[in-house]
C-alpha cells in the first residue's frame, strides 16, 4: 500500500472541508463558496467611501451619468442587485452607476442613527453623487428608490437632468388596501429575511423575475450582521420620521404648488403591479401612481408615462430590453427638446 505525503494529505482535508458531497445516486454536487461581493449575471462590483461609510455600487459605460436607486425598505431583501439586467444594455448609451443604499445589500449601516429614514437616504444618495463628482444625473429609482430621487430631486433639482420613477413607491398618494395586502399574510414576519423574501417573490410577476442566483446573493447580503443590525433597529423605530405624511406633503406642494421639478420625468408602471391594484378590482387601476403623476404634472409639460402590460412591479427587470430602449428614447428625445416644450396650458378646453 502507498501512503500520501503528509502535505497532500493536508490539502485534501482542506478541499474537504470547502466542499460538501451530497451522494444519492452516485453524484457529487459541490456547494461553491459565498461570492464575497455578492454580485450577479457577470458583473463586477466597485466599494467607494462615502462620508466614512463603505459603499457598493457597480459602474459600467462612458458619457452622461445615469444613477439608479433600488427600492426595498432598508437592510429589505433588494440591492443594485435588482438592475443586473438593465446595466450593460443602458452603459451602451451612458456612464450608468447603480449603487447600495445606506444599509442595503454590501453598504454599511448608518454611522448616526438619526440617518435610519427617508432623509437619511436621500442625504446619502447626494452625497454618493458628490463623492463620485458627477454633476449634473439623469436619475431612476424604483418603488421606495423612486420616493427618494423624487424627494432628492425636489431639493436639489440643479444636479437633476431627468427624473424617472418606477412602479409604486410611498411618494405616492394613498390608495386604500390592495392586492398585495391580503397576499402578504401568507409571508413570514417582515422583520426576518424570510418574510423579505416572500414579499419580492409576491412583486415578481413573471416566474423568471428572480432566478436563483439572485436568491443566493440576496441571502447572502441578508445575513450579514450589519443587516441584521439595521433589520433590529428598524423594526423598533429607530430614526423614524416624526410625521412622514406632512414631511411627504411638503416635497408635494414643492412640485405640485412651486413647480421646482421642471427636468423630464419619465414614470413607467406594470399594468399588473399588484402593489398598486386595489384589493376589490377586477384589473389594477394604478391609482396611486396616477396621483403622483398629477402632482409632478400640476406644473410640467415634460412628464410622461409608459404602462407595460404582462409586468408586474419589477418590470424594467422582466422586460429589460423594451424598457431600456424606451429610456434611451425618452433621453434622447429631451435633449433635442427641451427648448421647445409646449406652454402649460391654463384649464381645460371650453
Amino acid at each position: 500500500m502507498k501512503y500520501l505525503p503528509a502535505n497532500a494529505l493536508a490539502k485534501i482535508a482542506t478541499m474537504a472541508v470547502a466542499l460538501f458531497f451530497i451522494f444519492p445516486f452516485g453524484q457529487i454536487t459541490v456547494m461553491a463558496a459565498d461570492n464575497p461581493d455578492a454580485t450577479i449575471d457577470g458583473l463586477k462590483a466597485k466599494f467607494v467611501d462615502v462620508n466614512g461609510i463603505r459603499t457598493r455600487y457597480y459602474e459600467y459605460g462612458k458619457g452622461e451619468p445615469v444613477v439608479m436607486i433600488h427600492g426595498g425598505a432598508q437592510a429589505a431583501a433588494t440591492t443594485a442587485n435588482v438592475f443586473s439586467r438593465n446595466i450593460l444594455g443602458l452603459a451602451k448609451h451612458f456612464h450608468v452607476f447603480a449603487m447600495d443604499r445606506l444599509a442595503c445589500g454590501m453598504t454599511g449601516n448608518p454611522k448616526d442613527d438619526a440617518d435610519y429614514n427617508q432623509q437619511g437616504e436621500v442625504n446619502f444618495i447626494y452625497a454618493f453623487i458628490r463623492t463620485m463628482k458627477l454633476g449634473q444625473v439623469h436619475l431612476i429609482g424604483h418603488s421606495a428608490g423612486g420616493g427618494l430621487v423624487f424627494y432628492l430631486a425636489v431639493q436639489h433639482p440643479e444636479i437633476v437632468r431627468t427624473l424617472t420613477i418606477l412602479a409604486m413607491g410611498p411618494e405616492d398618494p394613498p390608495s386604500g388596501p390592495t392586492k398585495l395586502d391580503a397576499m402578504l399574510k401568507k409571508c413570514a414576519d417582515q422583520t426576518q429575511y424570510e418574510g423579505l423574501k416572500c414579499r419580492l417573490g409576491l412583486l415578481a410577476w413573471l416566474p423568471d423575475t428572480f432566478p436563483d442566483e439572485y436568491w443566493e446573493a440576496d441571502r447572502q447580503m441578508s445575513n450579514q450582521p450589519k443587516s441584521k443590525e439595521a433589520r433590529a433597529k428598524l423594526a423598533v423605530g429607530t430614526g423614524k420620521l416624526n410625521d412622514f405624511p406632512a414631511w411627504r406633503k411638503q416635497m408635494w406642494d414643492r412640485a405640485r404648488l412651486d413647480g421646482v421639478l421642471q427636468m423630464p420625468v419619465l414614470m413607467v408602471a406594470g399594468k399588473n403591479d399588484i402593489i398598486d391594484w386595489g384589493e376589490n378590482d377586477a384589473t389594477a387601476n394604478l391609482q396611486a401612481e396616477l396621483g403622483l403623476f398629477d402632482i409632478v404634472a400640476a406644473k410640467n409639460v415634460k412628464v410622461q408615462m409608459i404602462v407595460y402590460n404582462n409586468g408586474g412591479h419589477f418590470m424594467y427587470r422582466e422586460h429589460p430590453e423594451q424598457f431600456n430602449q424606451d429610456y434611451i428614447n425618452f433621453v434622447d428625445y429631451w435633449e433635442h427638446h427641451l427648448s421647445g416644450a409646449p406652454p402649460m396650458a391654463t384649464g381645460p378646453l371650453q
